[in-house]
This record gives structure tokens, C-alpha cells and sequence, in this order.
């Protein structure tokens, strides 16, 4: 929601599509940059901290179980609404699809390495789709502007 609704998200956006014009618009692109590492550092060290607890270890290993999932969620997230955007509406429509396909092969009572593979697959499906997506609106964008070179003045002359 920050992202989509503060300036401070816009400033982001811009700084993470484009740094030189960032810099050109008057943005402090360094600052930002830094502050957002580090925000998302703070973030990824609280969950750190939140699933040592959970789980009653210190094991380094354990959080590997969540990478391919964190991928998936955020590309299909990425590709569900807005395509090639990410967006909160988005991210939740991926985490319900991943939860209805997850209990849905648990309730199969499906081997142990079926779980990766939907990830994977689920993952290539996203890939897929925001490939698509952006080949649509590349065509969509040529089409227009085609069209607009092509129109004559009204009295038939080139």
C-alpha cells in the first residue's frame, strides 16, 4: 500500500526503473536506495528472528524451504492484476492460488517432491504470462500509434 498510495512509493518506482532520471528529477536516488535495502534488511531479519522462534532453533538452512515459494508468489503477484506491476491485489490473488493448489495436493495425499514441482510450475506459468502480457501491450502500443501515422485529412490527400 505504500508503494501505490505515498509519494514515497512513486519516488521507488521511479528510482528502481530508471536511477539517471531519478536523479535528473531532483529525487536523492542514494538515499533511497539505501533506505529501502535497509528497510527490507529489517523486515527479512524480523521474520528471521519470528521463525527461530517459531521453530525453537538457530539453524541457517531452514529458511531455504521458503525461497521458491517467495518467487512464485511475488511474480504471479506481479502478473495477476496488473500485469508487469506489482500490486497488493495481485499478491493476494497469487497467495490464494498458491493455498487452494498447496491443500489441494495435500488432500491428494501426493509424494513428498510434488510440492516443488507445482512451485516450479506455478513459477513458469507466471514467467509465461508476463511474457505474454508484455508482448500484448507492445503489440497493443505499436497498433496505436500505426494507426495514428495512418489517418488521411478528410479530403483524401496524403
Amino acid at each position: 500500500m505504500v508503494l501505490e498510495r505515498l509519494p514515497l512509493g512513486r519516488y521507488l518506482y521511479v528510482v528502481g526503473s530508471n536511477a539517471r532520471a531519478a536523479d535528473l528529477v531532483g529525487i536523492p536516488v542514494r538515499k533511497y536506495t539505501v533506505c529501502a535495502f535497509a528497510t527490507s534488511g529489517l523486515i527479512v531479519g524480523c521474520a528471521g528472528v519470528l521463525l527461530a522462534a517459531q521453530q525453537q532453533l538457530g539453524n541457517p538452512s531452514v529458511g531455504l524451504d521458503y525461497l521458491l515459494p517467495a518467487f512464485v508468489g511475488a511474480l504471479l503477484g506481479a502478473t495477476a492484476i496488473r500485469p508487469g506491476r506489482p500490486n497488493p491485489l495481485g499478491t493476494l490473488v497469487a497467495v490464494a492460488v498458491l493455498a487452494v493448489g498447496l491443500t489441494g495436493i495435500a488432500q491428494l495425499g501426493a509424494e513428498f517432491w510434488t510440492v516443488p514441482l507445482f512451485h516450479g510450475g506455478t513459477l513458469l506459468l507466471a514467467v509465461g504470462l508476463a511474457g505474454y502480457s508484455a508482448r500484448r501491450r507492445l503489440r497493443t502500443g505499436a497498433a496505436t500509434t500505426s494507426d495514428a501515422v495512418a489517418v488521411t485529412p478528410e479530403d483524401g490527400s496524403p
